[in-house]
């Protein structure tokens, strides 16, 4: 019985990475092409990079500095090919909102973490292509992680989370501009 459940693992393993390996796009990535035909990531090489730590109070996870994500986000996408520039209108904007709250007050030992990631570009409107208008291009719906986690774990699982999201957004860039 043992080893007809190890067979079945390993065959769902397989699967499992052999459909990864196929799309090789996020969810969000694969509506977009599925609606559009097109991914907006195509032909982007140059990003900025915004990163916002919300507090409900200051001293809620003060050692979570935004300026150290917005280093780590840097750093993950030129490693996976991107340029980082400063913002200015026709660079995409990559950015990073990490929210905590901390219901408990100072006591808590517990706090509620909400992690968003998104590229917003500027877009020209279809129905009349003159106006143009920054607009959120990546994910085409919401990435955000949310959870209630332990106060000591939730500076590593933001970090984590973040890391997650560039990881993200790399695999899609990548894949929309082979």
């Amino acid at each position: 019985m043992k080893r007809y459940w190890l067979l079945g693992s390993i065959v769902i393993g397989c699967v499992v990475l052999l459909t990864a390996a196929v799309w090789a796009v996020s969810p969000w990535e694969k509506r977009q092409i599925d609606n559009f035909g097109a991914s907006t990531l195509k032909g982007l090489e140059t990003v900025a990079v915004e990163v916002r730590v919300a507090r409900d109070r200051p001293e809620t996870l003060s050692l979570l500095k935004q300026e150290d994500l917005r280093a780590e986000v840097e750093m993950a996408l030129q490693r996976g090919g991107l340029k980082i520039r400063r913002p200015t209108p026709g660079v995409g904007l990559y950015i990073v909102v990490a929210k905590v709250a901390t219901p408990g007050g100072r006591e808590a030992r517990t706090c509620a973490i909400h992690v968003q990631s998104s590229l917003l570009q500027v877009v020209h409107l279809s129905r009349d292509t003159t106006i143009r208008a920054e607009s959120q291009t990546w994910p085409s719906v919401g990435h955000g992680r949310f959870g209630v986690v332990n106060y000591g774990m939730a500076k590593s699982l933001i970090r984590q989370t973040v890391n997650d999201h560039a990881q993200d957004f790399i695999s899609d860039w990548k894949a929309a501009n082979r």
